[in-house]
Formats: structure tokens, C-alpha cells, sequence
């Protein structure tokens, strides 16, 4: 378990450092999930736009 959440190597002193390094650990984990989710939609816009063969050049520069 605690090599799996990089809770296993501890720079930080004492018992508060304990809890630093799990925040850190918890901020880390979370960040990378987000990030995950974050890509997860950009290939989904990217595929839709493909599939539809929409031109990203056409909606930006037309004049209405």
C-alpha cells in the first residue's frame, strides 16, 4: 500500500512530517487524476471534431 501512493520514502521529520507527506501524497495522487480526466476530454472533443470533419479554421475566421 505504501509503495503504491509513494508513501514509503519520508524526507520529512517526526510526526508532522508524516502528515505533510500524506497531504502531499493525497495533492499528488488527486492532481494526476485530474489530469487524467482533463485529457480523457480533450481526445473526446478532438475525435468528435474529426468525425464531424469540422474545420477549426472555418468557425474562428468566418464573419457574421
Amino acid at each position: 500500500m505504501k509503495s503504491d501512493f509513494r508513501l514509503g520514502r519520508n524526507f520529512y521529520k517526526g510526526v508532522f512530517g508524516d502528515a505533510v507527506n500524506v497531504l502531499l501524497a493525497a495533492a499528488a495522487y488527486n492532481f494526476k487524476r485530474a489530469m487524467r480526466l482533463l485529457w480523457t476530454i480533450v481526445e473526446k472533443i478532438s475525435e468528435t471534431l474529426y468525425w464531424k470533419n469540422v474545420s477549426l479554421e472555418y468557425i474562428f475566421l468566418r464573419d457574421d
